[in-house]
């Protein structure tokens, strides 16, 4: 079978809603921007519809350039990947709790920051959809899943290095998913399982016990998360971003404050933006905006499942998987339903570099979609 774009299948719906969910997510930054005396967040507003506008630019691109010729450079991206990664450890900016996530570009009159963590999980996407395309018919041969399992954990000790646990997290997830999407058989799947449960009950135990494993691998900020999560009455000070959240939230109610009457929430144009809508739109908005990434990533899926080829499968189950976890770790933070990861709500929270990637992943799946196989019985 002969391969064609065929445009008159362009999903414009898909479109629409990540557009949509962008221009919401600047607005309700700029709604926390006014009743915030914080400059940053009027600064992050201005960042992002800057960030926004260029991100439009960056999906058209990844749409129209052929997915096939991406996934060519396979090889590329990844050594890309693991050479910024590892110059962010070497030369990256460092905050107050110690880490090294991003390298600072400063410009008279503005200035923004790059987090190569971030771009790391459209470059695992594109790399292992093409690594498992190039190697589906020996995927569930021990020999090349022991090379994908080694070229997985690579990036995610240099991330976990940072520390950047949310990315971290992402990326394993992502790769486990799609490693799955492949048509891996079942034993292989039951293998990292046998290995997860004795290591996630060893860590259970070593936390009431002397935490010697969980001190040496999470650092004292990652750890005091959990505490406060598990025993916010003994940390009742630091509980005070999770609280204002859940205050925000149930301020709410059915119909909400309304847009720009909201009070105070602890980086509730990040890692919070979840409360901020629940705040001034209440459950119903907080509802409808569930419902839109719902179908967003339904429709990533739905092209996955009639993708012509593995690689634009696989790449599509790989942004429905990113967007399905970033979302439900996201507002079960905000929701005090997990603890505080510091991950963002894709397309809504502030962030350059997180916008970035997720408007080349939609392009990629609007380039996945595009792709029909064409019929030898038809002209």
């Amino acid at each position: 079978m002969s391969v064609r774009r065929h445009w008159l299948s362009f999903d414009f719906i898909l479109l629409i809603l990540v557009l949509a969910a962008g221009e919401f997510g600047i607005r309700m930054i700029g709604a926390t921007a006014s009743y915030t005396a914080r400059r940053v967040v009027a600064n992050a507003y201005t960042s992002q519809r800057l960030f926004f506008m260029t991100g439009i630019v960056i999906l058209i691109i990844f749409t129209v350039v052929d997915y096939h010729l991406i996934g060519r450079l396979y090889w590329f991206v990844y050594a890309l990947m693991i050479v910024l990664l590892i110059a962010v450890l070497i030369f990256g900016q460092g905050d107050a709790t110690g880490t090294a996530r991003w390298f600072r570009f400063d410009f008279p009159g503005m200035g923004f920051a790059i987090q190569p963590s971030e771009f790391s999980k459209i470059f695992m996407i594109v790399f292992l959809a093409k690594f498992i395309d190039k190697q589906q018919d020996s995927i569930n041969n021990i020999g090349v899943l022991s090379i994908l399992a080694a070229l997985i954990i690579v990036p995610v000790v240099l991330i976990l290095s940072q520390p950047a646990l949310s990315a971290c997290v992402v990326i394993a997830f992502i790769s486990i998913c799609v490693v799955f999407s492949s048509g891996l058989k079942a034993r292989y799947i039951l293998i990292p399982l046998g290995i997860i449960i004795p290591i996630v009950m060893l860590l259970v135990w070593d936390w009431n016990g002397g935490r010697v494993i969980v001190d040496t691998v999470l650092d004292p900020y990652q750890v005091s998360r959990i505490e406060i999560f598990l025993n916010p009455e003994r940390h009742s000070a630091l509980f005070y971003q999770s609280e204002a959240s859940l205050r925000a939230i149930g301020s709410g109610m059915l119909h909400g404050r309304g847009y720009r009457q909201g009070r105070y929430v602890p980086m509730g144009e990040n890692d919070f933006i979840f409360a901020i809508i629940g705040e001034q739109f209440g459950f119903i908005g907080c509802a409808l905006v569930l419902l839109v990434f719902f179908i967003i990533i339904t429709k990533c899926i739905v092209i996955a499942n009639r993708a012509h080829d593995m690689l634009g499968k696989l790449i599509a189950m790989g942004v429905a998987c990113k967007l399905a976890f970033e979302v439900f770790v996201n507002v079960g933070v905000a929701t005090y339903i997990l603890p505080n990861t510091g991950m963002p709500f894709p397309f809504l929270s502030a962030g350059g570099s997180s916008l970035w990637v997720n408007m080349a992943c939609i392009g990629l799946v609007l380039n996945v979609g595009l792709f029909k196989a064409k019929s030898i019985f038809k002209g």
